[in-house]
C-alpha cells in the first residue's frame, strides 16, 4: 500500500481493542488504517466503565 493510511473510525478502533484483548491481530490491519493514542485512551476508557457497570450491575442482581 503506497501513501499515508487513513486515520482510523470508531468502530475499526473498538474492534482492533477488541481483538487485542482476546489476543488475536491481523499485520495487515495496521497498514490500512492509523490509530493515534488519543483514540485508543478514550475507547480504553468507555471499555472499561462499561466493564465496571456491567459487573456492580451483576452483583447488585445477584445479591437483591
Amino acid at each position: 500500500m503506497t501513501g499515508k493510511p487513513r486515520k482510523a473510525t470508531l468502530f475499526e478502533v473498538v474492534r482492533m481493542m477488541s481483538w487485542a484483548l482476546l489476543g488475536i491481530r491481523k499485520s495487515e490491519e495496521h497498514d490500512r488504517f492509523a490509530v493515534t493514542p488519543a483514540q485508543v485512551v478514550i475507547v480504553g476508557i468507555i471499555a472499561g466503565a462499561a466493564f465496571v457497570g456491567t459487573l456492580v450491575s451483576v452483583v447488585r442482581f445477584v445479591t437483591r
